[in-house]
């Protein structure tokens, strides 16, 4: 029964509200106090607060005009973006030293965007950003067609070089006909006088032949003595007319073969040098030395502001740090009411 009446009632621990509101009641002079603290406080920040200016411009990124008309950008705005940000991280003990919003929009602006107490630092710092951009990019435009020229160069060149090496060895291969044709015109016009040697005393034995015939038709004896003996006289003459006309055809296609490869070998003097494979690479350097021209003679757009820079001012925003007092001022006023009655409470439990 006495343990029945020992226990507590499950709203012994509740919030008494009631209680509360009494207590902050009694203690409204130390709220208000607290408000009033906070809100002075707030008033005099705002009105001491220095205005702000958000300073802005736009650049247009620089680009080269293609023989076709089309545009190429000489850097793309996401690693121009990424290098400003890595150069305002790495520099800020230097003139970038500010931070700056930058972002990009119709794939070759960027807008910059820089907030500071001061106009004058303002335009410093995006006149100083925009000069840097200028410099970046001639030294990009400046090794890219550098680089580019080196390629073509190197290329045009090895065309060159295969072009000397196909002339060369076509070359040698005519000197190589050349040489044969030379020396089978040279066995060709040695072989003349001996077959005109041995017409000639083909033909001198036929004289004689044809005398000791003559004689022998006046010697009917005789000629019946030679005529029973073979070859026959006339036999030996005939063949030999057969041996000087074969002799004279040898002779007339000698001198036909040597006369073709006479005009063979004119030919082979005053060939030019070309093949398919000539002609290929000749026209491929001739079109790496037009785009080598246009490299040259290319027009570079730089980049530039397409907007002069603005200024625009960002007021303190005093009604919202005072209401930002008034409210801090009346929780910090409540936190210390309930401070003092806890502090009161624990000495009397003491007590």
């Amino acid at each position: 029964m006495a343990q029945n009446l020992t226990q507590h009632s499950p709203y012994d621990d509740e919030i008494d509200l009631l209680e509360i509101f009494k207590i902050l009641i009694e203690s409204k002079k130390l709220i208000i106090s607290s408000i009033l603290i906070f809100t002075i406080a707030s008033i005099i920040y705002s009105l001491s607060s220095k205005p702000l200016f958000l300073t802005s411009t736009k650049l247009e990124i620089g680009y080269y005009v293609m023989p076709d008309g089309n545009q190429k950008l000489i850097e793309k705005p996401s690693n121009l973006i990424s290098d400003l940000k890595v150069l305002i991280m790495k520099n800020s003990n230097n003139k970038f030293n500010q931070q700056m919003s930058i972002n990009s929009f119709e794939g070759k602006v960027i807008n910059l965007e820089t907030t500071s107490n001061s106009v004058e630092q303002n335009e410093d710092f995006l006149n100083e950003v925009i000069s840097y951009i200028y410099g970046r990019h001639s030294k990009l435009s400046s090794l890219n067609t550098d680089q580019k020229k080196d390629q073509i160069s190197n290329e045009i060149e090895t065309i060159e070089s295969e072009v000397s090496f196909i002339k060369a060895k076509q070359l040698n291969s005519n000197q190589l006909k050349k040489s044969k044709i030379e020396d089978r015109i040279s066995k060709l016009k040695s072989d003349l006088p001996i077959i005109d040697l041995e017409i000639s005393q083909f033909e001198k034995v036929i004289i004689e032949d044809t005398n000791n015939l003559s004689l022998l038709k006046r010697n009917e004896e005789m000629q019946r003595e030679r005529a029973s003996s073979s070859p026959t006289l006339e036999q030996i003459i005939f063949s030999y007319k057969s041996e000087i006309n074969d002799l004279n055809a040898k002779k007339f296609a000698n001198i036909l073969e040597t006369k073709s490869l006479n005009n063979q070998l004119t030919t082979l003097e005053n060939i030019n040098l070309q093949s398919d494979e000539l002609f290929s690479l000749e026209q491929e350097r001739k079109i790496l030395e037009n785009q080598l021209v246009i490299l040259t003679n290319q027009n570079t757009i730089q980049s530039s502001p397409i907007a002069d820079i603005e200024t625009s001012t960002i007021k303190p925003k005093n009604q919202l740090i005072i209401f930002l007092g008034i409210i801090i001022g009346l929780i910090t006023g409540i936190l210390l009411v309930f401070i003092r009655n806890f502090i009161k409470s624990f000495r009397e439990s003491e007590a």
